[in-house]
């Protein structure tokens, strides 16, 4: 049995246990239409009665990284709703945007699915979506809020990545045109080769238990209208964000880290929870930053 995406074929031998949820294009493939007239594709996972989850993807990545949730919120009885940000998969792109413009956007898709309250998740360099929601969104509605792994704003520097990681958001921060070309060139052309085994070669084999093949069926989804999306997701990571930590206002929001993770190390958690109220911090130890939500799904 298998399904394919953007020309990339999905078998039953990887994650075979949440291929139904990737089979059905009524549930992976759905699109809200936004006042605006832009669009948010964005994909459901688990209960579809249960209480709401949004999750949002990593980089690269896009609503399809949401199946990794699947089996979890099945048995929690959670519904989990991933959304592709704009630009990427089958979201509209939105030049010169802000970190902080994205509450809007899941406030207006929340009030869509008719949902009276929800919770919200980021993952690694996107837990940052999930503070500008912690911001923004009225907590009578918004009732937790969590971050995996997250990256945080620029201006808590470094401490305890590696020096690659460094260099290369050093380069994201100060020559961000330079970062959108050098994705270009890493990802991008094997993302939209005819010739899916191209991405997969480019792709780390072991990321949270995910094969080659699984990877590179959830990031080739990232590059269905160009590179301008993800190039641009790069950027975000280290520009201003359109809010301070200490101005949110949202109390408990949770924080959750691999104690082996020198992608975004645990420090980077820690800061951020001591600028906001009431913040949880959790480090995983032996986690890294491929393996906590694998190992600590639910």
């Amino acid at each position: 049995m298998s399904t394919s995406l953007a020309g990339l074929e999905y078998t039953a031998t990887s994650l075979s246990s949440s291929l139904p949820a990737l089979a059905d294009k009524t549930l992976t493939d759905q699109v809200f239409n936004l006042p605006s007239g832009r669009t948010l594709g964005y994909a459901t996972y688990g209960s579809p009665t249960g209480p709401a989850l949004f999750y949002f993807h990593g980089l690269p990545g896009s609503r399809i990284e949401g199946v990794e949730l699947h089996p979890a919120a099945v048995n929690l009885g959670i519904r989990v709703i991933a959304v592709d940000r704009p630009g990427l998969g089958l979201s509209s792109y939105v030049p010169n945007r802000l970190v902080a413009d994205w509450a809007a956007d899941v406030d207006q898709l929340a009030r869509h699915l008719d949902l009276k309250t929800y919770r919200v998740i980021g993952r690694s360099g996107r837990g940052a979506y999930a503070l500008a929601c912690a911001n923004a969104l009225p907590r009578e509605r918004l009732l937790g809020v969590g971050v995996v792994c997250g990256m945080g704003p620029w201006s808590l520097g470094t401490p305890g990545m590696l020096w690659y990681g460094r260099v290369l958001w050093n380069i994201s921060a100060w020559m961000p045109s330079l970062m959108g070309r050098l994705i270009g060139l890493m990802v991008a052309d094997a993302a939209q080769d005819l010739d899916p085994t191209k991405l997969m070669k480019r792709l780390v084999q072991n990321s949270g238990g995910y094969t080659g093949q699984d990877k590179a069926f959830i990031v080739r989804e990232s590059w269905r209208q160009g590179n301008d999306g993800p190039a641009e997701e790069i950027q975000l990571v280290t520009a201003p964000w359109g809010f301070e930590l200490r101005d949110v206002g949202y109390k408990g929001v949770r924080f959750w880290y691999g104690g082996e993770d020198s992608t975004t190390p645990a420090e980077r958690g820690w800061r951020m929870s001591e600028r906001l109220r009431e913040a949880v911090m959790e480090v995983w130890e032996g986690d890294s930053h491929v393996t906590v939500l694998a190992n600590r799904m639910e």
